[in-house]
């Protein structure tokens, strides 16, 4: 296992040097400016101004910067793309612990099973899946990620659609990015606990100011620990430090140093609630356990970043960052089985022991200029990056003996004589992607915008090692090298300064370096969408409302053909259409309301065929719906803050959530029913002590919230979670 030993010995090496070079570079310019006290006037003289101004811009307005909708200073209604923003104070306001309650807020967004296995973070967008980023660099792989909490997020921003035109290696359903706190010179200190349902527990630390008897250093701290026994025993236990620094070089320079540590050990369940022969969810309680007790995961992360900014001049500003992201997972769950047949009988169980060592290396250097040319006005913005990936994995398959839907689960250890154990694949994946990107933000007119944008990715990637292959357990070789290039263009029209009007067309394309599947993919897999939208604010300011159409397809994925002799190849492709909405609204001093909602069709394209051998059908997946996404749903969240009187600061809150039906399966026989859930918050501050209690599925209502191999997730029932928070400024 390489784990924190590999990050020690490979990433300070490169990192030192990169910062040494940066600060050493910052010294011979400072010492280049000496020689000539009139050019280092001149210079000064030119730093960009200061502006100070005491109205805030609302997040997710159109005059909101989002940097994941084109890594620039660009206003939203200046994007022609869909790009929505979850503040921190939302977060706070219901209670979100972690990535499933955030994402609530985001239109399209829905957890996907099949990429998360329950320990982890996967979703889809507009029917298919998204990536992730933190802070603009991409963050892990597209499966066997990380489960993500709230504690260091000072942000959350989402791009629909493919974004690999910027980011390289992204989803087709667009990207999520994670935007963290960064450290602030004011001194502040915020502690806090929470206490709640299914013995939750967790506390936190957040410190920032500068450090003292350091010139122009600033540092910040956030600790936190978490421990829940879980709704049916699916225990989670959490701790991460990340502490972080940024030093002030000088006026037009900072270096940014932030590091992640985090220790996450889940239970994940693959099973939930199993369909019956009737293809309906079992008539068992919801608190029913058909998981294994030996499931279990292990991970440890260990994330350095190193950030340069230096602003160059009014018009040119420069970025250098590197991210070394090393990764160890140890895993053991449930990985197949059937629905239960007419005799009330579970078969073809089977579970995984997997090790996964990974490590993430990445380099970019980015440049963002603004310049005119007659009347227009063009916001430049070039990069360079480097990418290595590196992963060892190996993977033990086991044969499960049969399940009685009426009786509990008979396998309690991996050693157990009831389980066989065969060898699935021992084996490194490595890739070396060397990227070119540029895009062109053009001010035609004050109405008219355009965006044109390019990316060029080399990438060099192998698979090697051994694999059984029909029943033989031998060595295996991919080696390939691909030159990938994704484009996205787009134009805005503003009528007037709250209202814009935006046509889009973007375009993905990544290799799949994922360790589920028993090999890499030979090709790139691929997407592309169009979209047309508008974004407005209304009512003197009281409301902002994004409406987006949009087609986006996915194509090249793994599936199995007829004839193919049970071998995957890339002949996957979907297609997905709709439109969706998001609206928020201040009538009143005090008062909000965000909703959102979606509507779309998500079709199946590919003609592989698949089998239910309880139901006894055979047939093609074309015109299904893909698994797990529901084609329609909606999001409510109200609250209302006293102004006046011995209650002023009292806040309350009201929410509610639909998600339509969804499939298990991709011949869409297996049904998993829609849901509304409503929750409910109240919150007050007394000076430095902020009080905070959420309820969530107030009716107590039993729901799914998304499909699995073969059944369904049980949500959790009525919990409440309390909360305390001291602030010391």
């Amino acid at each position: 296992m390489k784990s924190l030993c590999r990050f020690e010995l490979l990433s300070f090496p490169v990192v030192l040097p990169l910062m040494w070079g940066l600060t050493s570079f910052h010294v011979a310019a400072q010492a280049q400016e000496n020689i000539d006290p009139q050019k280092k006037t001149e210079k000064q003289s030119k730093l960009p101004e200061i502006k100070i101004s005491t109205e805030q811009v609302r997040p997710g307005s159109m005059e909101d910067v989002a940097t994941t909708g084109s890594k620039t200073d660009t206003p939203s209604r200046d994007i022609p793309a869909s790009i929505a923003v979850v503040p921190a104070t939302v977060l706070r306001e219901q209670g979100a612990t972690d990535m499933n309650d955030a994402m609530r807020n985001v239109s399209s967004v829905q957890p996907h099973m099949g990429g998360g296995y329950g320990f982890s973070n996967a979703f889809t967008s507009r029917g298919l899946s998204l990536s992730f980023l933190r802070d603009n660099i991409p963050d892990g792989g597209a499966q066997n990620n990380y489960f993500r909490t709230m504690y260091d997020v000072d942000r959350i921003e989402v791009l629909k659609g493919p974004g690999s035109a910027l980011f390289g290696v992204a989803g087709p359903g667009g990207v999520i990015n994670m935007i963290t706190r960064k450290p602030q010179n004011r001194f502040g200190l915020s502690v806090g606990t929470m206490l709640g349902s299914f013995g939750t527990v967790n506390g936190f630390l957040d410190a920032t100011g500068a450090i003292p008897h350091v010139p122009q250093l600033a540092g910040r701290l956030i600790v936190d620990t978490e421990h829940t026994n879980g709704y049916r025993g699916l225990e989670r236990d959490i701790v991460e430090v990340s502490p972080s620094f940024i030093w002030h070089l000088a006026p037009d320079k900072t270096l940014l140093i932030d590091y992640d540590h985090r220790e996450i050990k889940i239970k994940p369940d693959n099973y939930g609630i199993l369909f019956d022969a009737n293809s309906k969810i079992a008539d068992v309680s919801r608190g029913t356990r058909y998981y294994s007790p030996f499931n279990k995961t292990d991970q440890t992360i260990n994330r350095l970043g190193v950030t340069h900014d230096w602003i160059i001049s009014d018009a040119l500003s420069m970025r250098t960052a590197f991210v070394y992201d090393a990764r160890t997972l140890a895993l053991a769950r449930n990985a197949g089985g059937n629905q239960f047949n007419a005799m009330g009988v579970s078969t073809s169980r089977t579970g995984y022991q997997q090790f996964d060592d990974a490590g993430y290396t990445t380099l970019q250097n980015e440049f963002t200029w603004k310049t005119v040319t007659g009347p227009v006005k063009h916001t430049f913005l070039g990069g360079f990056e480097y990418k290595n990936v590196d992963i060892d994995a190996m993977r033990n398959l086991y044969l499960l003996p049969n399940l009685q839907i009426g009786q509990p689960v008979v396998e309690t250890s991996l050693n157990g004589p009831e389980v066989n154990i065969t060898r699935s694949f021992d084996r490194r994946i490595s890739s070396d992607q060397v990227s070119f990107y540029a895009q062109d933000q053009i001010d035609l007119t004050d109405q008219f915008k355009l965006r044109l944008g390019i990316r060029n990715d080399l990438v060099d990637y192998s698979d090697k090692g051994f694999q059984t292959i029909s029943g033989n357990y031998q060595y295996r070789e991919i080696a390939r090298t691909k030159s990938i290039t994704t484009y996205s263009t787009g134009g805005v029209y503003q009528p007037t300064k709250n209202l814009a009007f935006y046509a889009g067309y973007s375009t993905g394309a990544f290799i799949n370096l994922a360790t589920e599947a028993h090999a890499v993919s030979t090709a790139p897999e691929t997407s592309d969408q169009i979209e047309v939208g508008a974004k407005a604010t209304l009512l003197d300011g009281k409301a902002d409302l994004n409406v987006a159409l949009f087609q986006t397809n996915r194509d090249n994925y793994f599936v199995t053909l007829p004839g193919s002799g049970g071998i995957a190849t890339q002949d996957g492709k979907n297609r997905s259409r709709g439109v969706e909405v998001s609206l928020d609204v201040r009538p009143l001093d005090g008062l909000s309301i965000m909703g959102t909602g979606v509507w779309m069709d998500p079709e199946t394209l590919s003609r592989n065929v698949a089998t239910n051998s309880v139901l006894g059908i055979t047939r093609s997946v074309y015109g299904t719906r893909p698994t797990g996404v529901a084609t329609y749903m909606g999001n409510l969240w109200a609250t209302y803050q006293i102004q006046s009187g011995f209650a002023r600061g009292l806040t309350f809150g009201f929410g509610a959530t639909y998600k339509g039906d969804s499939y298990a399966d991709n011949l869409n026989l297996l049904k998993v029913p829609s849901y509304v859930v409503f929750d409910a918050a109240a919150s007050y501050s007394i000076k430095k002590v902020d009080l905070a209690i959420n309820v969530k599925n107030l009716t107590n209502k039993t729901y799914y919230t998304n499909p699995t191999f073969a059944g369904a997730l049980p949500g959790n029932p009525l919990s409440v979670f309390g909360s305390i928070r001291l602030n010391f400024n």
